[in-house]
């Protein structure tokens, strides 16, 4: 599995007098670009749209990954199933399948002791549990 690269888009400013005022901006889109939710529902994952409300556990992906088919020598290392940096313990696997769907594993432990749960996937999601709140912020 390698990492996906989320390459963030720079803005320019050419009025210096703007560029004061797009700093800020700049850290309010940062914000505003959270990235995929997932809402666990009667033991189902699906995307959850952040217009929506809910007081169940949402899953915000923090790291994408893609998956690679290799052949490998039988002596190789027995860790095959990440390359390079392996994934926070912190968050938790979500495995999203060719046809669409989602599967939630335990942790990651679960996928490295089963890769075959790989074979359909073409991608996996590092995602963290959040909940949703409002905050009132004084004018």
């Amino acid at each position: 599995m390698k990492r996906k690269s989320t390459k963030k888009e720079t803005v320019s400013v050419l009025d210096f007098g703007a560029q004061d005022k797009g700093k800020p901006e700049e850290k309010e889109e940062k914000s505003s670009d959270t990235g995929r939710i997932f809402l666990l529902d009667n033991g189902e994952l699906r995307p959850f749209s952040p217009e929506d409300f809910t007081t169940s556990i949402l899953y915000h992906e923090e790291e994408s990954y893609t998956i690679e088919r290799k052949l490998v020598r039988p002596s190789a290392s027995k860790n095959v199933v990440f390359s390079g940096k392996r994934p926070s313990k912190t968050t938790t696997p979500i495995i999203v399948t060719m046809d669409g769907n989602y599967i939630l594993l335990e942790s990651w432990q679960e996928l490295d002791a089963n890769p075959q749960q790989l074979l359909n996937a073409k991608e996996v999601i590092g995602a963290s549990a959040v909940k949703q709140v409002f905050v009132l912020t004084k004018k």
